[in-house]
């Protein structure tokens, strides 16, 4: 019976060690897609993509009509940033934005 008990012992110990790891690996990913991101807000590509935008928009919010300057990701593309369609972005006001976020 004692053996019983060293073996689960030893097996949640192992399970524990696997979720640290692999919440380590998932947070260690999500910096570096973060970090990635922010890089390509930088991009040439982005701000021509950000122009075309606000330029479809008229340059106004699409939540109030106030004058948009920022661009808004309705959605993201996960595994492939920077190549979200047109469709997911829309001009939005620093007010609006910061509401969204």
């Amino acid at each position: 019976m004692e053996t019983f008990y060293i073996t689960a012992i030893v097996i949640v110990a192992l399970h524990i060690v696997y979720v640290i790891f692999a919440l380590r690996r998932r947070e260690k990913n999500r910096i570096a897609r973060r970090d990635y991101y922010r890089e390509y807000l930088k991009s040439d590509a982005w701000k021509r993509k950000r122009y075309v935008v606000l330029k479809r928009d008229n340059w106004k919010c699409q939540i109030c009509g106030d004058k948009a300057t920022q661009v808004h990701h309705l959605k993201y593309a996960k595994h492939q940033i920077g190549n979200e369609p047109i469709d997911w972005l829309i001009s939005i006001c620093v007010p609006c934005h910061k509401e969204q976020h």
